[in-house]
C-alpha cells in the first residue's frame, strides 16, 4: 500500500515521502498513529504544496537554530530544575526541558531536534546535541536550581 508519511519514521522514510509499505503495517500502525495517510490523488496534490511550504519552514528553522547556537556560545542556556541542597535534581533533564528553556529565551526549538546523550541529574554546565536537517550542533546548557 502506498502511503504519505506525515512524520519521519525510522527505517521507513522521511516526512512527506511517498513509500510503499505492507497493507497491515499501514492500516494497523502508521495510519492510526497519525504517522501516515493513504496516497490518494488529492492527498498527493496536497503533499506537493506542503513540501514546498515545508522546505521554507525547514530553512527558517535551520537558520533559527544556527543563530541560537551562535548566541549561546557566549552565554549558555539556563534550564531551571528542582534540586536539593547538594545540587542533585529531583528529575533528570529531558529534551522537553531544554526546548522550554529555549522558548523562554525567545527561540522556538522543537523537542524532536534536541538529544540528551546521558541523563543529566546534577546542576551545573552540561552539553546537549541539536540535530536539524542532517546538521548537528552542540549546545551548552547550565542547569540551575529553582
Amino acid at each position: 500500500m502506498k502511503v504519505i508519511l506525515l512524520r519521519d519514521v525510522a527505517k521507513i522514510g522521511k516526512r512527506y515521502e511517498v513509500v510503499n509499505v505492507p497493507d497491515g503495517f499501514a492500516l494497523n500502525k502508521l495510519i492510526p498513529k497519525g504517522d501516515a495517510q493513504a496516497a490518494t490523488p488529492d492527498n498527493l496534490k496536497r503533499v506537493t504544496n506542503m513540501r514546498a511550504k515545508g522546505a521554507l519552514d525547514k530553512a527558517a528553522e535551520l537558520s533559527s537554530i544556527k543563530a541560537m547556537v551562535d548566541s549561546l556560545a557566549e552565554t549558555p542556556l539556563e534550564v531551571p530544575m528542582q534540586a536539593n541542597e547538594q545540587g542533585h535534581l529531583f528529575k533528570s533533564v529531558h529534551a522537553e526541558d531544554v526546548a522550554a528553556a529555549a522558548l523562554a529565551r525567545g527561540v522556538r526549538l522543537p523537542k524532536e531536534t534536541v538529544s540528551v546523550a546521558a541523563p543529566i541529574k546534577t546542576t551545573g554546565a552540561h552539553e546537549v546535541t541539536v540535530k536539524s536537517q542532517g546538521q548537528t550542533f552542540t549546545l551548552s546548557i547550565n542547569v540551575i536550581a529553582k
